[in-house]
């Protein structure tokens, strides 16, 4: 029922969000539903934004409790975490635990744009927890069998999916933090070889959460992301760097094809 009530509730705001997000009547251009192009050109400023981040932040921070609750919640007999070391609950909670961490270092470091309602109440509200909850009910109804070859897979994959998420956008970062870059496309490192590698490792990275909850149909994660990724945020972002960078995202495109 507190499901329910909560995911339901986070549908309503997710509508006024919506509404509330485009009452200035502008439009947005290419959007990929969280974000669209207006909001990724605006400058995080305002005391909206604080507050809409601070939301955002209360949210991420739940989901991780709601999966912590969820992994370690005693069911039948509570004494299975005495007689075993709870392998996938513990690497289930440590995704979780990298996963909202690196979303709240990009959010206050990496990401330099304003929020949009939607995106604190869908995706922090919505996707997330749903799919941090899922992963987590996975593994608990798989406690009393034993962690097998693709749970040890599980850390290597999460882990490189991590890395391919962040550090390029790490190198990003402090490529742009040099004045002399100002203005410029960053064509760089791994972005030198595709031209959304972060994306990829973030799917990436969710096949690894997948394999560590011990149970298949928690591949729906991943395959909604990289669904979502594909037809929604690169169209989205290729329209902001095409219009933003002109020129030079023109001949980025033709000498990377991969994106």
């Amino acid at each position: 029922f507190h499901s329910v009530f909560f995911f339901g509730g986070m549908v309503l705001l997710s509508v006024l969000g919506h509404v509330w997000d485009h009452m200035d009547g502008a439009v947005g251009g290419a959007t990929a539903f969280f974000v669209d192009n207006k909001i990724r050109a605006t400058q995080p400023t305002t005391h909206l934004f604080t507050l809409r981040y601070r939301l955002k932040v209360v949210l991420l921070v739940f989901s991780l409790y709601a999966e912590y609750v969820l992994l370690f919640e005693p069911q039948g007999d509570s004494r299975y975490l005495e007689k075993r070391f709870p392998v996938r609950e513990a690497l289930c909670l440590l995704f979780g635990t990298v996963f909202v961490g690196r979303v709240l270092l990009q959010m206050s470091i990496f990401w330099y744009r304003d929020l949009l309602w939607v995106e604190v109440f869908a995706e922090a509200g919505g996707v997330i927890p749903l799919s941090l909850i899922s992963f987590a009910f996975a593994a608990s109804t798989c406690r009393n069998t034993q962690p097998g070859v693709t749970e040890v897979l599980a850390l290597p994959v999460f882990l490189l999916g991590t890395w391919l998420n962040i550090w390029p956008e790490y190198t990003r970062y402090l490529w742009k933090s040099d004045p002399a870059n100002a203005g410029h496309l960053y064509v760089e490192g791994f972005f030198a070889i595709c031209r959304h590698i972060n994306y990829f490792g973030e799917i990436l990275s969710f096949v690894g959460f997948a394999m560590a909850s011990g149970a298949w149909w928690t591949l729906w994660v991943p395959s909604v992301m990289g669904l979502g990724l594909a037809f929604f945020s690169v169209p989205e972002l290729d329209a902001y760097l095409s219009h933003k960078y002109a020129n030079e995202w023109v001949a980025y495109t033709q000498e990377v094809q991969w994106q």
